[in-house]
């Protein structure tokens, strides 16, 4: 019984360690894109999947948008999500990359 919680609270920390270095990677990658609507999101987190081989990537932009400017960004996203996954397969190593999917979360204001 204890080689097994053992076990899996060690699958869970190298899932927490994968989602950690995804998110800095595809941080980085946003500001590198060819794409400018890209440049300017900020990757809020990146969650798991039942197995870890499909990541939910959470992005936030830094400024406002309306409900056409966040439909282009997912469009955006999902054009530049090969490209995502090769920079996420570079720079982690992996038998398989894992899947990533993307939402977008408006950002929004405190009241002062």
């Amino acid at each position: 019984m204890r080689h097994r919680i053992s076990s899996s609270l060690k699958a869970n920390r190298k899932l927490a360690q994968l989602c950690a270095q995804v998110q800095d990677v595809v941080s980085l990658a946003l500001g590198d894109s060819a794409d400018e609507r890209l440049h300017d999101l900020i990757v809020h987190s990146v969650s798991p999947g039942p197995d870890g081989a499909r990541l939910l990537v959470t992005v936030v932009p830094t400024g406002p948008l309306d409900l056409d400017s966040i439909e282009q960004l997912y469009r955006a996203l999902e054009g530049a999500r090969p490209w995502l996954r090769q920079q996420v397969a570079a720079e982690i190593h992996r038998k398989r990359t894992p899947e990533l999917a993307f939402q977008v979360v408006p950002r929004w204001e405190e009241d002062s």
